[in-house]
C-alpha cells in the first residue's frame, strides 16, 4: 500500500463520518451542509483511487447540495429548470468519464441523489438516499475503494436508524 492509497481510504473515512453526521441532523439545512462537505471530501479520495467517473459525480452531489443550501437559507425552492441542469450536469460528468458498465452506476446514483436533494420533507431525503447508498455497494469494490465500501455500509446503517428514529411512527401497544 502506497501513501495516495492510504490517504484515499483516510478520505472516504473522513467522509463517512460527516455523511454519517448529515443523516443523523433532523432538518433539512443541516442534513444538506453536512453532505456538501462529506461529498467533496468523498470526491477526492475517489481522485487519488482513479475512481474518475465517481469522483466527477460525486463533486456534482456537492455542487447540487451547496445551490440546494443557499436556496434552503433563502427560503427559496428548487426550480424544474435547475433540476433538469442537475441531470444534464450528471449525464455530462458521465459521458466525459466512462470507460465500462460499472460508470452507469454513479450516474443513476446522481440521478437519485438530485431527487434526494430537493425533496422538502427530510423523511424523504432519507429513504430516496437509501437507495442512491445501495447503487455504489459494487461500485467501490470494483475499485477496491475498501474504506468507501466501508463508509457506505455505515451511512446505510446510519440512514436505517435516521429513518427508524425519525420517520417510522411508534405504534401504541395493547396491554
Amino acid at each position: 500500500m502506497n501513501f495516495v492509497y492510504i490517504l484515499a481510504q483516510i478520505l472516504a473515512i473522513v467522509a463517512c463520518a460527516l455523511n454519517i453526521v448529515s443523516m443523523q441532523c433532523k432538518k433539512r439545512k443541516s442534513i444538506l451542509f453536512f453532505l456538501i462537505i462529506g461529498n467533496v471530501v468523498g470526491a477526492l479520495g475517489l481522485i487519488l483511487l482513479n475512481a474518475y467517473t465517481g469522483a466527477l459525480i460525486q463533486f456534482v452531489f456537492g455542487l447540487e447540495t451547496l445551490v440546494n443550501y443557499i436556496l434552503e437559507i433563502k427560503h427559496k425552492k428548487n426550480t424544474s429548470l435547475l433540476v433538469a441542469f442537475y441531470i444534464v450536469l450528471s449525464i455530462v460528468a458521465s459521458a466525459i468519464t466512462f470507460k465500462n458498465w460499472i460508470d452507469i452506476i454513479p450516474l443513476v446514483s446522481a440521478i437519485l441523489h438530485t431527487i434526494t436533494i430537493i425533496q422538502e420533507e427530510e423523511k424523504r431525503i432519507r429513504i430516496i438516499n437509501l437507495s442512491s447508498l445501495v447503487l455504489w455497494i459494487p461500485y467501490y469494490i470494483v475499485f477496491y475503494a475498501w474504506a468507501n465500501l466501508a463508509t457506505c455500509l455505515a451511512i446505510l446503517i446510519s440512514n436505517i436508524v435516521s429513518i427508524a428514529r425519525y420517520d417510522i411512527k411508534k405504534q401504541p401497544t395493547n396491554s
